[in-house]
């Protein structure tokens, strides 16, 4: 027996960097143009994500941002059979901002959700990880009963109940080999500062009766923060390095489930 593993992506604006000055709206990181919002990068990172994996016959938990959905809504068939989650609706920082207008944020990203696919979100996860007090009383009204916006220790990453009747799915951190800090995001991986196999190495430290989450960004496999758009051929090596790390840990015998099949492990 071993964990389950849940592959998360969040599918938001390219590069997304905070406004210091509008906490209610992030901006993409300028390469050239300025820091309007972008969204070409996550749409052809969100069809490179697709075919890797349709080909691994893969579930996926995409946690979309309402505002990205409306923008990409002619290729939103990309996401026909996966899960789909809410992100925000224009990848808020809810600690700057009034809780009504965050909660408002988010109605407003369900709302635009279900507009786009059609489908109502089954679950949440904050822009910047960075989740709302009281989540359940956060929540409230929008059908969602999932979480997964907090960080837990590998060796307790087993999906709880919070109040509010909402389950709250951790994605995981700890530290590697060498004593660093590692998290459950592949951004480092993609920025050449981690290597595949650590991501496997984490995930054997969660119990059997947990679940290992592991995050990304659609924007990621095709653009780096650090050295923006990636080459044709870089991709292709981004993409290799992904399979490697979904292949590795599935190799472990973690059983690959959305986040809401996860959440079924929460303790009621």
């Amino acid at each position: 027996m071993a964990a389950e593993f849940c592959f998360t992506v969040d599918l938001d604006r390219d590069v997304n960097i905070r406004d210091p000055e509008n906490p209610a709206v992030a901006l993409s990181a300028d390469r050239g143009d300025g820091t309007e919002p972008r969204f070409i990068s996550t749409l052809k990172g969100l069809e490179v994500l697709v075919g890797l994996l349709d080909d691994l016959s893969m579930p996926c938990t995409f946690f979309c941002e309402g505002h990205t959905l409306e923008v990409i809504r002619d290729h939103a068939g990309l996401l026909d059979g996966f899960e789909i989650g809410v992100h925000g609706y224009d990848h808020e920082y809810f600690p700057s901002m009034a809780r009504p207008d965050s909660m408002a944020a988010v109605m407003h990203g369900c709302e635009a959700v279900k507009d786009v696919t059609g489908r109502s979100p089954t679950c949440f996860r904050a822009p910047y990880m960075k989740m709302p007090r009281d989540i359940g009383d956060f929540l409230k009204g929008t059908g969602i009963h999932v979480d997964s916006s907090s960080y837990a220790p590998a060796d307790r990453c087993i999906p709880s109940m919070l109040p509010g009747y909402i389950a709250e799915v951790p994605v995981a951190d700890g530290k590697d080999f060498n004593g660093n800090k590692i998290s459950a995001y592949l951004w480092p991986m993609h920025e050449g500062k981690r290597g595949p196999l650590d991501y496997a190495d984490l995930a054997q430290a969660v119990p059997d009766e947990g679940c290992f989450v592991l995050a990304d960004h659609s924007w990621h496999m095709v653009e780096l923060r650090d050295d923006g758009v990636m080459s044709e051929d870089a991709v292709s090596e981004n993409v290799a390095r992904t399979r490697k790390a979904l292949e590795a840990i599935i190799d472990l015998g973690c059983a690959p489930v959305t986040i809401s099949e996860a959440s079924r492990l929460a303790a009621f």
